[in-house]
Parts: C-alpha cells; structure tokens; sequence
C-alpha cells in the first residue's frame, strides 16, 4: 500500500499565484494612494482655509483675489502642485465667499488603462463686515 505523504507548506504553483495576486493589486495601488492623498490635502486645506480668512478679515480686505493666492500658496507648500488658478472658482455674495475647487487627476496605470479621481471640494467663508 502506498502512504500519502503529509504536505508541508505551499507548492511552487501556490507560491507563483500568490506573488502574482500581490503584484496585480501592488501595482496600481502604487500609483493610486497618492492621488488620494492629494485629494484629502486639498480638502483639509480648504477646511483650513476658512479659519485663516476669518482671522485675516480682521486685519485687511479680503478679496476673491486674495483668498485664490492664499489657497494656491498652501496647496503648493503641501505638494500639490497640479492645482492651478483656473481650477479654482470663488463667488462672492451678499454674506460669504463660496470657494470651489475643481480638478481631475489622471494617472497612466497599465499602457492605456488610466485611473481618473474628479475632485470636487467647496467652502463657504462668511464675510465679516465692520460697522
């Protein structure tokens, strides 16, 4: 009679689909993380934002003009640097400053597959009039 031997770990087969699963999620995970992490600076920025308006309404005129340079200054100084004037629209009414910004990141994953992120973050900043 013939004993089957007791298995002792993985086959080589075994190993090579495991390696191969870990690279096909690694891979695009490599070059999708810091997309989202530019979107989650943007929106803490833009939080952010609207505290240091606040305290700058205090000692100057704060303007649509001002609030752009502020907000394209900050996001430059956290890294990105995809953020452009145009993908920032601001509207003033009557009692706030509605700040928007809009950008769409791209990124090459596999020779024509792309990863596309929309994003789409808005703040209203009241304006603090003085009597």
């Amino acid at each position: 009679m013939n004993i089957l031997k007791k298995q002792n770990g993985m086959s080589w087969v075994g190993w090579l689909i495991t390696i191969a699963l870990i690279i096909a999620v690694a891979i695009p995970s490599i070059k999708i993380i810091p997309i989202y992490i530019k979107d989650m600076k943007i929106h803490s920025e833009m939080n952010k934002l609207g505290d240091d308006i606040l305290k700058k309404q205090d000692s100057l005129r704060v303007t649509p003009q001002t609030i752009q340079e502020h907000l394209l200054e900050r996001l430059t100084l956290k890294g990105v640097t995809e953020i452009t004037a145009d993908d920032i629209m601001i509207t003033e009414s009557e009692y706030n400053f509605n700040v928007r910004v809009q950008h769409e990141f791209k990124e090459r994953i596999i020779s024509d597959k792309y990863f596309t992120l929309n994003s789409d973050r808005t703040v209203n900043i009241p304006i603090i009039t003085k009597n």
